[in-house]
């Protein structure tokens, strides 16, 4: 019967087959095995040292931004946001994306992300806005603005209103009121001495109108609106 050994240790050769079969030296590489159990038992030693270093060193630095003490309100901020953003609620998501930005965070992740939400707002906005056409429908806009405390909106809108209408006394009263409040008295002034000529009794209206209250110790407003009696009128 053959002898079947040889062809068993033939079976083995891929890689390292030829060192093990040498039939010269009559050795089975045991050298060479011995060598790459000696460089693998080696090898833990020389880099168990160096990768504690290296984990030290990971653990030991915090992520940026992590230890800033107001960076939690700031997130729950930005929360709060996003989830009027996901009801529809574009304006008021805008506001609070608005105040995520001028809080004293200074994370420029959270702020490159309310940016990009923000933009998004005002697109969901302009595309919902409906298209105003006539005078009445830019005043009544622009009276909802005022309340709103958002003045330059209004004004936006009441010359739009007032291009369409010039001789619109109450378009141009609002204009007045919106210029008062911003502090522009001169301007202020000279709308509503138009809309008085247009229509007298803007005059009784500005009288008792607590928009006009700074104005009150003013002589030209005084002149305007509260104007001497003629003589012959008195009784």
């Amino acid at each position: 019967m053959p002898r079947t050994q040889p062809k068993a240790k033939v079976r083995t050769s891929s890689k390292t087959a030829s060192p093990e079969l040498n039939p010269i030296t009559g050795s089975k590489a045991a050298g060479s095995t011995g060598d790459a159990t000696a460089k693998q038992t080696a090898s833990p030693k020389a880099v168990g040292p160096r990768s504690s270093r290296r984990s030290g060193r990971k653990t030991a630095q915090p992520r940026a931004g992590s230890a800033h003490p107001g960076r939690s309100s700031l997130i729950k901020q930005y929360e709060r946001a996003v989830r009027l953003l996901y009801r529809q609620q574009f304006e008021q998501a805008r506001e609070a994306f608005e105040k995520v930005i001028s809080a004293d965070g200074g994370d420029k992740e959270i702020n490159e992300r309310a940016l990009t939400h923000i933009r998004l707002c005002q697109n969901k906005m302009a595309r919902r806005q409906p298209v105003l056409k006539t005078t009445e429908e830019l005043y009544n806009v622009a009276i909802t603005l005022i309340n709103d405390g958002r003045i330059q909106e209004s004004i936006k809108h009441l010359n739009r209103a007032q291009k369409r209408s010039p001789k619109c006394d109450y378009v141009i009263y609002a204009l007045a009121v919106c210029y008062c409040r911003l502090g522009n008295r001169d301007r202020a002034l000279k709308h509503l001495k138009l809309a008085i000529d247009l229509k007298v009794e803007n005059r009784f209206l500005a009288q008792r109108d607590t928009d006009f209250e700074p104005f009150m110790r003013d002589s030209r407003f005084a002149s305007l609106v509260f104007p001497e009696e003629p003589p012959e009128a008195t009784s």
